[in-house]
């Protein structure tokens, strides 16, 4: 055991350790139905000054390896008993020991592994702990043992007992639930703040003077696993400021934030998603207290804060944590994916601020409620009728108009399928960013917004062909981890039918035509679907490679995210539909783009990227068998590529090429040599000299010069073109022109080479209709013209389209209906 010091209770134990944990016994461990009470393996205790008012017994023991685990030194304190003090000491080499405390009636504090050391009674307590009478009988100092090193962590911990006379109980101030005088209007404020009872540095006073600095309306204070934020209020309640008592219940699989709590109240996190049930009975006792529950930074890598509990279960994701980093990226990827089924869970931004370094409110909520209020702000954020920026400078009023009805985020629109929707977006305070609206089928609008930091953009939409509409402004500098920094992000304005059920994704069907030798279409018509008798394949992507012998290989995304295989032949199916499992063969593989590429000896090659963003590949042999996917090499060594975007395609030498958006936003290109071997991933430069190509949609296709071309949106919802020389250089992008303007907007495009050296370009315009145009192999482009719909009709929206080309100079187009 080493000899260091022990530091004093009440003082802070140096570098802070950023951990956070707790536990609970008696009562509340029996209502969790959890996790057994494990006694500390202690191999030593020893007393001193018995018979005197103050006894300390040291008891010494050793945790073995392992995170997900707790231990409890069980002592008794007896009658006359006014103070108990804690201090430990551990092996840190070895890990973390995080710190807690229970007495008869449950609950009395917890430090995690900010503390090695505090001190409880009526009168006061180190913050963290409870300051109530110390209660004679069974108390348990609870040890949180995180250890890396494979011999165990040796600990000791020194309980001291004073006796004395009973000492005066302080109490406690009763926090407002409104601020008066404040009425319908919107409101902004962070419900993520750490102080001084956690591992935060600040005291509440200092966090309500930085929030009123900031210009909030209300605060949360939510720090981890302990109540004693809440019943330390005494004189010092701000008259201004609404505060809203919260907790930051940190697990060891997850984080999330009860919002609403009354005061004293504390939620148990002692429990994992392998025990059934636990977390939803948690998140039902805080909705039965009247509050929110939201999964705080759902996606960081970092151990125990990864959400494993299910999206989908909580009211609320916090999208963006603190500085703009990748993992607040990833977060806003897996919520759009989320909106894209049909999921309402709101999106919220805070700041996490623990230090004084922190800044409050940045990012933080504006909410539109009815009153500055605990209920009515809770309820508002709960429908999503809020947004979030970086700061107080920033103002954001997006709305959704059709007919006489206005919408605005968190509410629905009602439509009927044709109606016109009219989308606005004007923004403040955000100089130098680009604004962008977005739907389930990507993005489908964008402007830049100038020095002034004044922009509006507006967009026209068809009712149900979108099932919601959300915004984002960016602003296009490079931050810690991205190449760009969020400003604001909307949730969504959601649009149904008042004569209809809500949307139905399921309505959204596969559809297939041929553009024949001779330039004439044949009628859009759907794919059979997978199921038995099912008129059509119901799907949110497509993808298609022509096979030497004339057929066409048909990858579908179905709504669940499932992906699926099918052979067709003109207007007969060759292949029933086939799921393809994922990788070691899982049936459960989803994924959130696909494409493939047909190559000369039969063989198919298919890239995929998964949910989480992972990149697979896997080749299609020449008799139908898929061998499995695998995990394609990212920037460094051992690695795995991370994709938004992702496309491929066959050169005549038998290798691939990739285009991809990766995770950082920006355009990579990569090939596949026939051996098998990957070149590394090279970004690709912008439009007219920028560093970088970002944007929602891309394509690309092999030549038989052995050059290829590349199809791509930008942000400006802009379609542009560039080719790859067969020597790997790159022309540089320029925009195709328009039907009836200079440029091309458009909310996805596909693009497919031919034997005659000229390329087969599709688009699905921001009117919602299919376009089609050829690129020549002189560099000039048609036309745009638009592809007929079922039975010839021109009145066939769509909102993704692939192209393929076979080797009889036909072309066969797929496209995913609108609704």
């Amino acid at each position: 055991m080493p000899s260091e010091q022990l530091p004093n209770a009440e003082s802070d134990p140096g570098p802070a350790v950023e951990r956070r944990s707790l536990l609970r016994l008696g009562a509340l461990m029996a209502a969790a139905g959890t996790a057994a009470l494990v006694p500390a393996p202690v191999t030593h205790a020893a007393t001193r000054g018995q018979g005197t008012d103050t006894v300390t017994t040291t008891y010494r023991g050793r945790a073995p390896q392992g995170n997900d685990q707790w231990a409890y030194v069980a002592f008794d304190v007896p009658t006359g008993v006014q103070r108990i003090s804690v201090s430990t000491s551990h092996d840190a080499s070895a890990g973390i020991l995080d710190l807690g405390i229970f007495g008869p009636s449950g609950f009395r504090g917890w430090s995690g592994g900010e503390r090695s050391g505090f001190t409880l009674s009526a009168a006061d307590a180190t913050p963290g702990y409870v300051p109530a009478p110390v209660e004679p009988g069974g108390w348990s100092v609870i040890l949180g043992p995180m250890v890396g090193a494979t011999g165990g962590m040796a600990w000791q911990v020194d309980v001291t007992l004073h006796f004395g006379d009973p000492l005066p109980r302080t109490p406690y101030d009763i926090l407002p639930t409104a601020v008066a005088g404040r009425g319908p209007g919107w409101y902004r404020g962070d419900l993520h703040l750490h102080s001084v009872h956690s591992d935060g540095k600040r005291t509440v006073d200092e966090i309500v003077a930085a929030a009123r600095q900031e210009g909030l309306h209300f605060i949360a204070t939510s720090d981890h696993n302990t109540s004693s934020t809440g019943v330390t209020w005494h004189g010092n309640i701000p008259a201004d400021l609404l505060v809203i008592n919260a907790e930051e219940v940190t697990t060891r699989h997850g984080h999330w934030l009860a919002v609403g709590l009354p005061q004293g109240e504390w939620v148990d996190w002692r429990y994992g998603p392998a025990d059934k049930g636990v977390f939803d009975g948690h998140a039902r006792r805080v909705h039965s207290l009247g509050g929110l529950t939201i999964a705080a930074h759902p996606l960081t890598p970092a151990a125990g804060s990864f959400w494993e509990f299910g999206l989908d279960r909580v009211d609320a994701l916090e999208v963006w944590n603190g500085p703009w980093t990748l993992d607040d990226a990833a977060n806003i990827a897996a919520w759009h994916v989320m909106l894209c089924l049909g999921k309402r869970v709101a999106a919220v931004g805070n700041s996490d601020a623990h230090s004084p370094s922190d800044a409050v409110g940045r990012p933080h909520n504006v909410v539109r409620a009815a009153n500055l209020s605990t209920p009515a702000v809770l309820d508002a954020l709960r429908k999503g009728r809020s947004y979030a920026v970086e700061s107080a400078a920033v103002t954001v009023d997006f709305t959704a108009r059709a007919g006489g009805a206005v919408a605005g985020p968190g509410e629905e629109l009602p439509l009927s399928f044709f109606d016109a929707v009219d989308m606005t977006l004007n923004v403040t305070g955000a100089p130098d960013s680009v604004a962008t609206l977005y739907t389930e089928w990507g993005i489908m609008a964008a402007t830049c917004i100038d020095g002034s930091g004044k922009g509006q953009l507006r967009w026209r939409g068809w009712g149900k062909a979108s099932l919601f509409a959300r915004a984002e402004v960016r602003r296009l500098k490079p931050a810690s981890t991205t190449l760009d920094q969020l400003v604001a992000i909307t949730n969504p304005v959601w649009f149904y039918s008042a004569k209809l059920p809500p949307y139905d994704v399921e309505r959204r069907a596969l559809f297939h035509t041929e553009r024949r030798p001779d330039g004439s279409w044949s009628s859009m018509r759907p794919l059979p679907g997978a199921a038995s008798g099912a008129a059509s394949f119901t799907g949110v992507q497509s993808a298609a490679a022509g096979m030497a012998d004339g057929s066409v290989v048909v990858l579908g995304i179905a709504p669940d995210n499932a992906l699926w295989l099918t052979v067709v032949r003109g207007a007969v199916t060759l292949q029933p539909w086939k799921r393809v499992a994922g990788p070691d063969g899982r049936s459960d593989f989803t994924v959130r783009e696909a494409d493939i590429a047909a190559f000369p000896d039969g063989t198919c090659q298919i890239v995929v990227t998964a949910m989480d963003g992972t990149t697979f590949h896997q080749q299609r042999r020449a008799d139908g068998t898929l061998p499995g996917f695998r995990a394609l090499p990212g920037l460094t060594a051992k690695s795995r590529w991370g994709a938004t975007k992702v496309s491929i395609t066959a050169m005549p030498d038998g290798s691939a090429q990739l285009l991809s958006f990766g995770t950082d936003g920006a355009m990579y290109h990569c090939a596949r040599g026939r051996d098998g071997t990957w070149t590394p991933w090279g970004r690709l430069a912008g439009y007219n000299g920028a560093p970088t190509f970002s944007g929602p949609a891309l394509a690309i296709t092999g030549m038989p010069d052995g050059s290829s071309q590349v199809l791509a949106i930008g942000l400006d919802g802009i379609v542009y073109h560039q080719q790859r020389r067969p020597d790997g250089s790159w022309t540089g992008f320029r925009p195709p022109r328009g039907v009836t303007s200079a440029t091309m907007g458009a909310s996805a495009v596909g693009i497919a080479g031919t034997a005659d050296g000229s390329a087969q370009v599709v688009a699905v315009g921001l009117d919602g209709r299919v376009w089609h145009n050829v690129r020549r192999p002189d560099g000039s482009w048609t036309p745009f013209s638009q592809i007929p719909g079922p039975n010839g009709s021109d009145a066939f929206a769509a909102g993704q389209v692939r192209i393929t080309a076979l080797r009889d100079g036909s072309t066969h187009v797929t496209a995913i209906s609108a609704g």
